[in-house]
């Protein structure tokens, strides 16, 4: 590719099938990592690392999901973004910067434009977290599993996690030399391949490397120039090499992407012409060729937008085995550079446009002393420290002088923490852990405004010490079944709004921490002779002083920045099975009941042309208009979700099999915006990706054919409503994914 410039009725209806199935989400494929010489009923066990030490899935008290890379297949999903498919609680908001797009949790995330506010939920790589989202969104390549930890994890993973962990966990160096190559092609111009080499270098260890390489055409039109926008080109290599040296065991890893795209542009989806006073309005728009609407592909810009990144990550895990214990160390140097420009006015003239450069550096380096699990006591306890440093610039061009902008900052973050957490036996069947952080925190910003005519710089320091706790109590029953009820404490820390406006008042006034209470109970087990497993999770969590971007009403002027919100609750039930009735045949599936809503918000702003009767009310103090949000539902948290899949395998010939899989994926509609704004409601919609296809019973080739969005079901990821006083009557925005069109594939898999 040229690089151009570039729960309401169905929900108890739904909740109820999915109990009555009683199956659990996720994937069986992978429990070979570590159950080689096992039995077929031990091969069912899944090994997932929640609680920083290898466990069977069904015994550890936590919120979790391990999907794996035969779930990943079935529901088609490449792209980090594309998770969502198969994660309930999971919802993730795209924009046009891969660093704003934010990721929630139980209807729990972090959107700002600050490049120090960092993420609720934490996304690490093979045990590394990544400092801001836009690290995260890449490619699924060669990837073994994906947990996701719902709810507050500050205990283990530290104040990044007050809303939850996603961690990606690489594939393993292979015991015998294999390897394979993958290609795959779609009516719509993507092209794909991936490729890994892996064996032993000789009994104590072995190697793997993988790269991948995606080129995609794009899907909407850019009817100025007559290109095609979300074009992507992306490559990736990746390197593995693991040794034991007698009682030592040695993991390094490099990693290295880039991602190129010029996608990211907003379409229109609703242009008022006519004022409601009859007068005309918005006729400075050209929309020549294009018809404002949900399914509007088209858009005319003079300058395309530009997504240029490039990350490297290189980690070192090494582990002492002391005999009562393992010593491990995890040591890992991140650098991400990332380049975005977009055009910010949608029109065929230059009015707006943003150029935007991210260079962010981070050192972390943990250790932990982990006991065995086989007496009445175990415990982990460790250590963590991290140095972040992030220069970013930002430069807006406007013939409106008041929208320019000219600036650069750095942003440092250094942390300390130290963790433990304790297990006890009660008895043989009831086990309590309790598990306790420090945490210590230093954060710095220096702003340089640049302007002409407005030259300053604006510096601040800043520094917290916090504390963060979890107690569990799980009994196991002699039918199989384990139960469990945990009570935690979440944190994220304080930070600067480093935005446009930045001043000093902004830095001699970090916005507040973070602070969370979690209630869990759960039941996991087996049924149906081991056929089924399945978790079913309770959980109830409040939030004091949550993070939002927002405006600031209770200044002279108000001002468009990261503000607290007051509380939050959210509470739910989340259900999670799989199912292997047959041979060869795995259902899996999942749902979620989320009832995320605000419980104390006294002075949001109001949305454009919200009423008095609707809520906004003038301050009769600073003259000002806003609302109360208390009671009101969190933006982008639908109640209800959930997704039902299978994979099948039958042999159909000598040395061949018939290979099916699919996924349907449903939820409730959604506001995008956290005022409530009517005009941004997105309605319920469902998802069916399937294929089909044929492969050798030694899994060493494979041919299928495979189509998204079946049903072509138009959906978006954003909805903007850029209507205001300069602008009006209503200005209707939108972001469309390339999945909400229907598109069908083939794909090849050679290996050895």
């Amino acid at each position: 590719m040229a690089r151009k410039r570039l729960f309401r009725a169905i929900a108890p209806r739904a909740a109820a099938s999915l109990l009555a199935i009683s199956f659990a989400m996720s994937a069986t494929a992978y429990a070979q990592d570590s159950a080689d010489d096992s039995d077929d009923a031990d091969a069912k066990v899944i090994i997932v690392t929640a609680q920083k030490r290898s466990q069977n899935i069904l015994d550890v008290p936590v919120a979790i999901s391990a999907i794996s890379q035969d779930t990943l297949q079935a529901a088609q999903i490449d792209r980090f973004t594309e998770l969502t498919a198969v994660s309930p609680s999971l919802t993730i908001t795209t924009s046009g910067n891969r660093n704003q797009n934010p990721i929630f949790l139980r209807g729990i995330g972090t959107f700002s434009f600050s490049t120090a506010a960092e993420p609720a939920v934490l996304v690490m790589i093979d045990d590394v977290p990544l400092l801001l989202p836009g690290q995260s969104i890449g490619n699924f390549a060669d990837v073994a599993r994906i947990e996701v930890l719902r709810g507050p994890q500050g205990t283990l993973f530290g104040k990044s996690a007050s809303a939850g962990v996603i961690s990606i966990v690489s594939q393993a160096p292979s015991k015998t030399l294999t390897g394979f190559v993958e290609a795959s092609v779609t009516d719509d111009e993507e092209y794909r391949t991936q490729a890994a080499i892996s064996g032993p270098i000789d009994a104590n260890g072995g190697f793997r490397v993988s790269g991948f390489y995606n080129n995609f055409n794009g899907f909407l039109r850019n009817l100025q120039t007559g290109n095609m926008l979300g074009q992507e080109e992306a490559w990736g290599l990746r390197g593995r090499f693991d040794y034991t040296f007698g009682k030592v065991d040695v993991q390094l890893t490099a990693d290295y992407s880039e991602f190129f795209d010029n996608g990211g542009d907003n379409t229109y989806r609703q242009v008022d012409r006519v004022r409601a006073n009859g007068t005309p309005g918005n006729q400075q728009l050209n929309l020549t060729g294009i018809t404002p609407g949900p399914t509007n592909r088209n858009v005319r810009i003079n300058n395309e937008a530009v997504n240029d990144s490039k990350q490297l990550l290189l980690s070192s895990r090494i582990s002492v085995d002391l005999d009562f214990a393992t010593l491990t160390s995890i040591t890992s140097l991140q650098n991400w550079k990332y380049l975005a420009q977009n055009d910010q006015d949608l029109q065929p003239t230059p009015d707006i446009f943003q150029d935007s450069t991210y260079d962010t550096t981070t050192v972390t380096q943990e250790l932990r002393l982990t006991s065995p699990t086989d007496g009445d006591f175990d415990y982990i306890v460790g250590a963590y420290f991290a140095d972040g440093e992030t220069d970013r610039s930002f430069v807006r061009t406007a013939t409106a002088p008041p929208l320019r902008q000219n600036w650069d900052s750095n942003a440092k973050i250094r942390n300390y923490a130290a963790f433990v957490q304790l297990g006890y036996d009660l008895s043989p069947k009831t086990l309590v852990s309790l598990g306790a952080r420090v945490n210590r925190e230093r954060i710095g910003v220096e702003f340089d405004d640049r302007r002409p005519g407005q030259q300053a710089i604006f510096r601040g320091a800043d520094a917290e010490t916090a504390f963060t706790g979890k107690l569990a109590l799980q009994h196991f029953f002699d039918n199989g079944l384990m139960a469990f009820a945990s009570i935690a404490t979440g944190y994220k820390g304080q930070a600067y709004d480093i935005s446009s406006g930045f001043n000093q008042r902004r830095a001699d006034n970090p916005i507040r921490s973070e602070s969370s209470v979690a209630y869990e109970i759960g039941l996991k087990g087996q049924a149906f002779d081991n056929m089924a497993q399945f978790q079913l999770i309770g959980f109830w969590t409040d939030y004091d002083d949550y993070q939002s971007q927002g405006i600031n009403t209770e200044l002279e002027v108000a001002q468009f920045e990261l503000v607290n919100v007051g509380k939050l609750r959210t509470r739910g039930i989340e259900l999670e099975t799989t199912l292997n009735p047959a041979e060869g045949l795995t259902i899996f599936a999942s749902g979620a009941y989320v009832d995320a809503t605000i419980r104390q918000f006294p002075n949001s702003e109001c949305y454009f042309g919200q009423t008095v009767e609707q809520g906004c009310v003038r301050n009769p103090a600073s003259g000002l208009f806003s609302q109360d949000l208390a009671g009101a539902q969190l933006n982008n948290s639908p109640d209800f979700k959930f997704n039902l899949g299978f994979n099948f395998e039958t042999p159909i010939a000598s040395g061949v099999e018939l290979v099916t899989n699919g996924n349907f994926t449903w939820q409730d509609d959604i506001f995008f915006d956290l005022r409530g704004n009517p005009r941004t409601r997105q309605g319920a919609y469902g998802l069916a990706n399937a294929s089909i296809g044929l492969q050798g019973d030694d899994k060493n080739w494979q041919v299928s054919l495979f189509v998204n969005n079946l049903f072509d079901q138009d959906y978006v990821t954003q909805i903007i409503d850029d209507t205001s006083t300069r602008v009006d009557p209503f200005i209707i925005l939108q972001q469309i994914p390339r999945n909400a069109s229907r598109f069908f594939g083939a794909r090849v898999r050679l290996g050895f």
